[in-house]
């Protein structure tokens, strides 16, 4: 009789274990930008034949080749409504694989990296001692005005404005646009975003 309940009780007593080894459910993840690229009209593209457009109001930009066929189309993040992004008829004035900006960025400690402060632009004062300026990273830069607004990628959850001004994007379609991009390319930016909140 004992035989027979034994392994019984050892599953029973088992449950407890199993129950704790199961995963809590996580929480959702926030959204991530869409975007869509074309990889055959991208590799027949010459960076000449390309134009980059902008909507505002759509919150998206779009690589065009010289029959304004879409060969990227991507969800963006634009100036907030505070630094709106500016719209009209642009060229690229600059390319670079990465830049630091030299205005908005951050006070760490040099040798261990730790952040003391986060946003060196709201901060009054000198620097905290001890802390040196770190500007933030803009990968696959694009500049578009020579006082700092460009295109490049960055992180922003879709359908909220997020920048002082430039105008983010997920990190491949900005590697593909930076590609076929060069200093002259026309950027036309319309619209107005007006009506899409502010990140918090």
């Amino acid at each position: 009789m004992l035989r027979l309940r034994l392994p019984s009780l050892l599953i029973l007593s088992l449950l407890p274990a199993c129950t704790l080894l199961q995963r809590k459910p996580s929480p959702t993840a926030p959204p991530k930008p869409a975007y869509h690229i074309d990889t055959a009209l991208a590799a027949a593209l010459k960076p000449a034949a390309a134009s980059i457009e902008i909507d505002l109001t759509r919150q998206e930009m779009r690589l065009l080749n010289a029959d304004k066929a879409a060969v990227v189309v991507t969800q963006i993040s634009s100036g907030r409504n505070t630094s709106p992004t500016p719209t009209g008829d642009f060229k690229v004035l600059e390319k670079l694989p990465t830049k630091f900006s030299n205005r908005y960025g951050k006070f760490v400690k040099p040798d261990t990296r730790e952040v003391v402060v986060w946003r060196t632009w709201e901060h009054h004062g000198p620097p905290p001692q001890g802390t040196r300026y770190e500007g933030y990273e803009m990968p696959h830069w694009l500049r578009l005005t020579w006082p700092g607004v460009g295109i490049h990628q960055g992180e922003f959850r879709p359908g909220e404005l997020s920048s002082k001004g430039c105008i983010r994007t997920p990190a491949e379609p900005q590697q593909v646009i930076w590609e076929h991009a060069q200093v002259g390319t026309p950027v036309h930016i319309r619209g107005s975003s007006a009506a899409h909140p502010d990140a918090p």
